[in-house]
């Protein structure tokens, strides 16, 4: 099978196209499929330059990808929801050689859902990593529901875009912070508000949030304490670091001395559940993506280079099938 693959650390030139053997029959709660499409996350290029090499090392040579959309061709042992012929996305079983960026993968049942059919395959593609932080850091960690106000830091890119369509479907009151450039398309996702991050410090207006959703690590929860609600304003990051989890820590030693506000990090799970009420959303015309662009197979390499060099609006997609 045709995939794209690495064998060593490194820039994107150790991105290349090549046959590898198929992948064997799927295991116990497994379903081979026949890729359609691969979505492109920012994690993808940190495994391929070795940034996670600590928490996720490789074995080369290694297909990467997680996000994944296609046709069930086989299933395993004790699978029961999808059958040979299945439309689905969700996420690639990535061990031990992974990915979606080849013709064929693996994936667990649990973390794949029914193709929504008011989305391509591309679409369906870019939806799940993306998607699932958004809604698990807004609705799991955030706590957010109808009436509440939220701020979402980088509201333009892969999650953001997600974040500010799930939170207006949850009813909350969203305030999108991105580029001038991006206002007008942030808004056109449900925004009630959008602040030029160029022009103008949203920690520094005179207002609060319930929920302040930090895609980019640019600000701390000591920068955000000011301006969440007094009555248990939640702020989320999504970027690790040693500065949030010591925020992190003394949100929670507050919480224990009575104070309300509290620092969270959300780090995705792949349930399929989740996936299925994403879809939900899409059919229901709430929650679609946004693909800045679609490249086939062969320029993974190029897909990786815009990516890394970061401003993309939504999401990138490699078609595959």
């Amino acid at each position: 099978m045709k995939a794209a693959v690495i064998d060593g650390y490194g820039g994107s030139e150790h991105l290349t196209v090549r046959e590898l053997p198929e992948p064997g029959p799927p295991g116990s709660g497994q379903v081979l499929l026949r890729v359609q499409a691969a979505g492109v996350n920012p994690l993808d290029w940190k495994i391929r330059r070795g940034r996670m090499r600590l928490i996720m090392p490789a074995r080369f040579p290694l297909i990467l990808g997680f996000d994944v959309a296609g046709e069930v061709l086989a299933i395993g042992p004790e699978v029961t929801r999808f059958q040979p012929g299945d439309a689905v996305f969700g996420v690639a079983d990535v061990n031990p050689q992974g990915g979606s960026y080849a013709e064929l993968t693996l994936a667990r049942e649990a973390a794949l859902a029914a193709l929504p059919g008011s989305l391509s395959f591309e679409e369906a593609a870019a939806l799940p990593m993306a998607g699932l932080t958004a809604l698990q850091g807004l609705r799991d960690k955030g706590e957010l529901v109808a009436g509440e106000r939220v701020a979402i830091n980088g509201a333009a890119g892969g999650v953001g875009h997600f974040a500010v369509q799930v939170a207006a479907a949850l009813g909350a009151h969203v305030t999108a912070v991105a580029s001038g450039r991006n206002l007008e398309f942030v808004r056109s996702l449900g925004a009630h508000e959008a602040i030029d991050y160029e022009e103008e410090e949203f920690t520094a207006r005179d207002e609060t949030w319930d929920v302040i959703f930090d895609l980019v690590g640019n600000r701390s929860f000591a920068d955000c304490e000011e301006v969440l609600s007094r009555n248990g304003g939640i702020y989320i990051s999504t970027v690790p670091s040693a500065r949030l989890f010591l925020s992190v820590a003394a949100a929670t030693l507050g919480g224990l001395l009575g104070q309300r506000k509290r620092g969270r990090f959300v780090k995705v799970q792949y349930r399929g559940e989740d996936l299925t009420l994403l879809a939900r959303l899409a059919e229901q015309g709430e929650l679609r993506p946004v693909i800045q662009e679609v490249f086939p197979l062969e320029e993974a390499r190029k897909a990786h280079e815009i990516s890394e060099a970061g401003h993309v609006s939504g999401k990138l997609a490699v078609r595959v099938g």
